[in-house]
């Protein structure tokens, strides 16, 4: 499973499960840059990275959300930003000098680098994973699917904040930007995540390896699979409990239900009694 426990949320899970997130993002995989990156980095005191993913082309961005962040990068002119944009030729005029705008980024080699602040992103869970693995904050504004959970996961672990979309302008962006660049501690809290990642017992290489072998030997591993595998529907569901339970309410409700109609009775049958003993001696 593309994930890891030391930075997902805490759920119950089976032994089946091996989670290998990470693979290939850690800083032994980065590869050096480019000339046309590198020299830009090289002038800078720090990077930024921007990137909305494939399913999310930047060139569909809202107008006001691209003015709020050229507007925000602009404000710290000793900081490279570099944004993964589809179409670089139709902002190229709205550009701050500090912003390199490119169809194409190294983005893992940029994350893993020793000047790079953070990223900013949809909040995708691999953009999460890379910048756990390379140490460095993040801004998620999330857009659709499972992004929400990511950015609060972020903001959870201490390394995140949270943009929401509904709230974009240039006074949010800059906040958030200056926080990303400025915040000691999400950057703290990034590298104290790297460095259990990259400490942990077992690494996801190596797991991933062992347990392909492993299936590979053993073939059928039905020892791992849970009893609730082979239940129906009804039972998987517990319907036959669910409906015992409601039959046994039903017939307690109903005893009582008798018990107080019968003692009713017996009350208005004594009662008349006694107002009929009481006309007879007047």
């Amino acid at each position: 499973v593309n994930s890891n426990e030391l930075y997902d949320f805490a759920r119950p899970t089976l032994a089946k499960i091996i989670n290998i997130g990470g693979i290939g993002m850690k800083k032994k995989d980065a590869k050096p840059l480019k000339p046309e990156f590198s020299s830009r980095v090289d002038k800078a005191k720090g990077i930024v990275v921007m990137s909305f993913g494939s399913f999310a082309p930047m060139y569909l961005m809202p107008d006001h959300w691209k003015d709020a962040y050229f507007h925000a990068f602009a404000q710290f002119p000793d900081v490279q930003f570099f944004i993964r944009y589809e179409n670089p030729d139709d902002i190229t005029d709205r550009l701050p000098p500090n912003v390199y705008a490119s169809t194409w980024l190294p983005q893992t080699d940029l994350l893993q680098h020793p000047k790079c602040l953070g990223l900013i992103s949809h909040g995708g869970y691999n953009s999460l994973q890379e910048v756990i693995h390379a140490g460095v904050p993040i801004i998620a504004t999330a857009l659709f699917g499972d992004q929400s959970k990511n950015a609060h996961l972020a903001v959870r672990l201490g390394l995140g904040i949270n943009l929401h979309k509904t709230t974009m302008n240039r006074e949010t962006v800059t906040s958030a930007v200056r926080r990303l660049i400025e915040d000691e501690s999400l950057k703290k809290a990034a590298v104290r995540l790297r460095s259990m990642v990259e400490t942990k017992p077992i690494s996801a290489e190596t797991l991933l390896v062992r347990w392909m072998e492993f299936v590979a030997e053993h073939k059928n591993l039905d020892n791992l699979t849970p009893y609730g595998a082979q239940l129906n529907l009804l039972v998987y569901h517990s319907v036959d409990v669910i409906a015992f339970l409601a039959v046994v309410v039903f017939i307690v409700l109903s005893v009582i239900f008798l018990l107080l109609r019968f003692v009713y009775r017996k009350c208005r049958n004594l009662l008349r009694r006694r107002v009929d003993e009481e006309k007879k001696q007047q």
